[in-house]
């Protein structure tokens, strides 16, 4: 059997290409939407791609699976507990396709392999798990989707927030239900989740990408909870935040459709006088990948700051809006792959007008487009325009780092919460931006400055204003 984990570490998501060895047919558990991946790498290992299952409806990162049923003559299952996505009878679908809705208890089958749905609420409410009985007597396999995590469960919080008329009271307890009804799988079932350490899909996720029922049962704090009939409701909600906005977007385009891709766009590259003229547009936004340091010394007009790392998609999705156009700053043999993340937080292919190399920025001339550097500001100002009550203070922390020590008076606004709550803030006063060493802020002065704010950035950070003796509110 072929069993290959395709993960996306800016999203920490995974999906798996499940084959069957004596058909060479193969299965794509949870696809994003730039599916090429997935038909190459079944390619490669000589499997076919005839289906597709979706756990549930993401909020996280674009479904693939209409990109599937559009482009490929697959089977499509896809959860009935939940209300029909509103893309399903308007899409097109390829010839040979079909969409199959599964509810608990259901079975399908690719090739020697059989598949049952279980019903697995609380993350969200039409969540599905696969179990899949491994062939030869082997011990079974949970695809737990956001159900189940290693160390963790799906955020109820989540499904309360995305599904319309589920009180959080009710996703609790879905969860609850849910954990209950996998005492029937042995302590032996490996347990295969969509998610890795760092997505915001869960709070405590544990950095393996495997784990088994057994271990679950011992070091995942809601099973506990469960089992030892414990505080469920404080195992499942320690540590939640609000979600990123971009989920809601996300959330939308999963539900209605519109995202069939088939491979991910060519994005061109852009001759210098094309790069100035954006830059003076405000209908383009420019996404600057280059280092920190080159993006202090010269910031260009609404541009953000954003180095294609880890958190780029998340990042970037969270300070666009669906009219947004963009430009790229990236080295050009990096530009695919940014592409395809900016595809899976839902940047639409045709808003990516083009991209230029660093090397063409820095060659410019400053005459030709307006630049602005960064304004920092010392702790010890800081102290005194506060004691003045001359500026506005945003802490773009955590909460957890908030609830721990912060600014008296700061606003809270967390730096992936900034764009959708820009109009909290007053303009009649200078604003500064604080986080824990000044790199978040930095960039969340850039953006401000981009509105029109006066924006200023604190150097170092909250502790070196708190390390001075300066009161510090909890």
């Amino acid at each position: 059997m072929l069993l290959r984990r395709v993960f996306d570490s800016t999203l920490a998501q995974a999906s798996y290409i499940v084959g069957c060895d004596e058909t060479h047919e193969a299965i794509v558990i949870d696809p994003a939407c730039d599916i090429d991946r997935y038909v190459d790498i079944a390619r490669e290992t000589g499997h076919h791609i005839v289906a597709v299952a979706e756990t549930h409806v993401h909020a996280d990162f674009v479904s693939g699976v209409e990109g599937f049923v559009t482009h490929h003559p697959v089977a499509a299952y896809l959860s009935a507990e939940g209300p029909e996505p509103a893309w399903i009878p308007a899409a097109t679908l390829a010839r040979g396709a079909r969409v199959t809705r599964v509810q608990a208890g259901d079975r399908f089958e690719v090739g020697r392999l059989a598949f049952t749905a279980r019903h697995t609420p609380g993350h969200t409410r039409e969540s599905l798990s696969f179990e899949l009985a491994s062939p030869h007597g082997r011990a079974h396999l949970l695809f737990s989707g956001d159900f189940l995590f290693v160390g963790d469960v799906g955020r109820p919080d989540l499904g309360a927030f995305a599904t319309e008329g589920m009180s959080l009271r009710e996703a609790i307890d879905s969860m609850r239900a849910s954990i209950a009804g996998l005492d029937d799988l042995p302590a032996e079932t490996q347990v295969l989740p969509g998610h890795g350490a760092g997505s915001a899909c869960g709070t405590n996720i544990c950095n393996l990408p495997a784990t088994t029922i057994g271990i679950e049962r011992v070091i995942n704090r809601a099973m506990r909870a469960h089992a030892e009939n414990g505080d469920f409701e404080s195992a499942v909600m320690q540590g939640t935040t609000a979600p990123p906005p971009y989920f809601a977007r996300v959330k939308r385009l999963n539900e209605h459709g519109g995202r069939a891709y088939s491979a991910p766009p060519i994005v061109r590259e852009l001759t210098s006088d094309e790069f100035a003229e954006r830059c003076q547009d405000p209908r383009f936004t420019v996404i600057d990948t280059r280092a920190w340091n080159d993006y202090l010394d010269a910031r260009l007009p609404y541009s953000i700051s954003a180095p294609f790392e880890r958190s780029f998609g998340p990042t970037v999705a969270n300070y666009l809006d669906d009219e947004d156009r963009v430009v790229l700053i990236a080295a050009s043999k990096i530009v695919p792959e940014i592409a395809r993340v900016l595809m899976r937080v839902g940047i639409a292919p045709d808003a990516l007008d083009g991209f230029v190399e660093p090397t063409t920025v820095s060659r410019l001339a400053t005459g030709s487009f307006a630049t602005l550097g960064v304004d920092e500001i010392s702790p010890v100002r800081v102290h005194q325009l506060v004691e003045r009550g001359e500026v506005t203070v945003v802490d773009v922390r955590t909460c957890a780092e908030f609830g721990a020590g912060h600014l008296p008076g700061a606003v809270h606004v967390p730096f992936t919460h900034l764009r959708a709550r820009t109009n909290e803030l007053p303009r009649e006063k200078p604003v500064v931006c604080y986080c824990r060493s000044g790199n978040r802020s930095a960039r969340a002065a850039a953006f401000l400055a981009r509105h029109g704010y006066h924006a200023l950035n604190m150097r170092g950070g909250y502790w070196p204003y708190a390390g001075r003796g300066y009161d510090v509110a909890k």
